[in-house]
């Protein structure tokens, strides 16, 4: 893979970050109004610059651009709300999804939506329209969540047990969600050319041209399930939006890397804080690792205990060619040293290697 840059970083703040230090509101509006998306993201491309000029975020003079998803911030919705789930906002958090717990009944007479015609994709379509029409152009994208994860919002906790008493709703709630999120990459890919700035913005600095599927609440499941019911999603996502990529959040990703090593077309993982690197590296070899940092621990821990983690990580994922780190979800109170600390530690590593 042809790097845009040497051991790339990334950052994310949670919104009670930007709100709490910059008044920044992730209500409805900051999402669907074309004046407020815009000028938010203005305004926090601006703030990062001007808080960490030395680093490589943000943007300094920032002008306005017509961004159509937050891809500052950490929010998968859509899709769940175009399945028909209601959606919460707030100032201070990241869209809530409701849990729409459908019955069985409720299940066995759904139909792939067409998207187009969902209430949120026409507001979304409606905001896309203003913004081209102003700028002749669109940027960025929408996190498109994922097959399990949608799945859950819609049926509940009770997808757990659907695996073993009720498997043909199961794979018919699946394929539904999946040709769903086919839909909306298909659109997005038609509108502004990029589908997972806004599930990780490291694939912006990898290849903005990856697709990255969030396998968050794999961790909720064994490998065993995953490979009856879900690997085949992941199959047919990669086979159609290439390059393909996987985010996997939890600390356990070392538990699904054989199943994950039968797939064959992945070429990013994003690796959960807390899993065995080695592990997964000697099972994926040649896969780039999006190394997660534990927004936690940036918070509370000292900056130099966050560069024993750091200097951990990047000791086992080598090659660091194929490494990147990034770190999600940073809570207000989380101190600008320990932020600074990592784009250190990085800079460190990248004058070990010279060729990627």
């Amino acid at each position: 893979m042809l790097l845009k840059e040497k051991l790339p970083v990334e950052i994310v703040f949670h919104p009670n970050w930007w709100f709490k230090n910059y008044g920044i509101r992730f209500n409805r509006d900051f999402f669907f109004d074309p004046e407020i998306r815009v000028e938010s993201d203005r305004l926090m491309r601006q703030y990062l610059y001007d808080r960490f000029p030395d680093l490589e975020i943000g943007e300094q003079n920032a002008k306005p651009r017509p961004v159509v998803g937050g891809i500052l911030l950490a929010a998968g919705y859509i899709i769940s709300g175009i399945l028909g789930c209601e959606i919460r906002y707030f100032d201070e958090n990241s869209p809530e999804v409701i849990p729409a717990n459908l019955t069985d009944e409720q299940i066995a007479g759904m139909e792939i939506p067409d998207i187009k015609k969902t209430p949120i994709m026409q507001d979304l379509i409606v905001l896309m329209e203003k913004l081209e029409k102003e700028y002749g152009y669109l940027e960025g994208d929408i996190n498109w969540e994922g097959v399990q994860n949608v799945a859950l919002n819609l049926r509940g906790h009770k997808l757990f047990t659907d695996y073993y008493m009720n498997p043909n709703l199961c794979r018919k709630l699946f394929d539904i969600v999946s040709q769903t999120i086919i839909q909306f990459l298909e659109f997005m890919i038609s509108k502004t050319g990029t589908t997972s700035i806004s599930v990780n913005r490291i694939v912006g600095k990898v290849n903005p041209g990856i697709h990255m599927h969030s396998n968050c609440t794999l961790t909720m499941i064994s490998p065993e399930t995953y490979g009856e019911y879900l690997a085949r999603y992941d199959e047919l996502l990669s086979r159609k939006f290439q390059p393909y990529a996987i985010h996997y959040c939890g600390n356990d990703m070392h538990k699904m890397r054989h199943e994950f090593a039968k797939l064959k077309n992945v070429v990013l993982y994003d690796v959960g804080w807390g899993s065995d690197v080695k592990l997964c590296r000697e099972t994926l070899p040649d896969k780039f690792f999006s190394l997660r940092l534990s927004p936690e621990r940036i918070r509370f821990k000292s900056a130099n205990v966050i560069e024993k983690d750091i200097e951990e990580l990047l000791h086992n994922a080598k090659p660091l060619d194929k490494a990147g780190l990034c770190c999600i979800n940073m809570d207000y109170g989380t101190p600008d040293e320990n932020v600074r600390r990592i784009f250190q530690v990085a800079q460190k590593y990248r004058k070990q290697f010279k060729h990627i």
